[in-house]
């Protein structure tokens, strides 16, 4: 069921790029159609305030603010899972702006570095859950996987702001989540 995917990589992962794929989206994602917008890199938090955050692209930083702009623009009925395996990666969270249903994905909280390692932790954990869970699992019970025997300094993070359409009781900020 997938109508187009776009992989940004390398030289070819650039702030225009980036942009330009998320514009395309809000022009032919259909009405209650789903947009998977996965980041894996580096943020840089900064000094200011967090939607100042920025991810790293291949030629510049792209503010997390623009990114949340960019998602507004997607049709009002659509929904919306970010992955983003990066440094402060649940800062998205906090500043997302649109109407649409989100779920966001995030190796840590928004105050949190990731541990560099050869595999994303998160990746393998959202693997391990869809091979034992398939499409039957919860939000709630995905969260309870990625945060098993993680440490604190290094928490995922399961964020949504629409329980009753995910049936996942989790909602509010991203730091209401750690345990």
């Amino acid at each position: 069921g997938i109508a187009d995917q776009r992989t940004l990589a390398g030289q070819q992962a650039t702030v225009a790029s980036l942009l330009r794929a998320l514009g395309d989206a809000a022009a032919a994602l259909a009405a209650d159609g789903l947009l998977v917008l996965t980041f894996s890199g580096h943020t840089v938090r900064g000094d200011g305030p967090i939607e100042t955050a920025r991810w790293c692209l291949f030629d510049a930083g792209l503010e997390l603010s623009q990114v949340a702009g960019e998602l507004a623009r997607l049709p009002h009925n659509a929904r919306i899972i970010v992955i983003c395996d990066s440094c402060y990666a649940s800062a998205i969270a906090s500043v997302l702006a649109g109407t649409q249903e989100v779920v966001v994905l995030a190796s840590c909280s928004e105050d949190q570095t990731t541990v560099d390692r050869n595999r994303s932790e998160l990746a393998l954990r959202l693997e391990q859950f869809v091979i034992s869970h398939g499409a039957r699992g919860s939000l709630a019970q995905l969260r309870d996987l990625l945060e098993d025997d993680t440490p604190d300094c290094e928490r995922p993070v399961v964020w949504t702001n629409a329980p009753s359409r995910w049936s996942c009781p989790i909602t509010g900020p991203p730091h209401a989540f750690k345990r």
